[in-house]
């Protein structure tokens, strides 16, 4: 079902000044499979507009959000059809293996956990952007 985003979402949370946002790039596959399969493969830096890896891959606006949940928000106008049919096309994403976030999000954001685990996530379609939800 497609939704169109009513709420507003701050970056920061009120009285802190901590900002829990940030744009990653998502490579998207299994990491024992060399990126072939479900799931998220590695999140890295924003690789430069000339940069070329294999996997498939696109970048992403990541939430840390109070509660422990963490959000992948994917802008549709960033995503090729191929990655639409292969990873967007149910309201679960599927994570075969656990994938490893950031140190440095881990240690920035205070977060519980250094990995998520296999499982099947939330993913919601809006007017103009994926979002994945992953509860820690």
């Amino acid at each position: 079902m497609l939704r169109h985003d009513t709420k507003i979402n701050p970056s920061l949370l009120f009285n802190t000044a901590i900002i829990r946002e940030v744009e990653m790039e998502v490579v998207f596959g299994t990491p024992s499979k060399n990126c072939s399969g479900a799931g998220i493969c590695l999140i890295a830096g924003v690789f430069p507009a000339d940069y070329r890896i294999p996997c498939p891959h696109t970048r992403a606006i990541i939430h840390y959000l109070p509660g422990n949940e963490l959000v992948f928000r994917f802008r549709k106008s960033s995503l090729d059809q191929a990655l639409v049919r292969s990873y967007f096309n149910k309201s679960l994403f599927l994570v075969e293996e656990p994938f490893s976030i950031p140190r440095h999000l881990v240690q920035r954001w205070n977060m519980p956990i250094e990995q998520i685990p296999p499982g099947e996530y939330l993913l919601e379609e809006y007017s103009s952007e994926w979002r994945l939800y992953f509860l820690l």
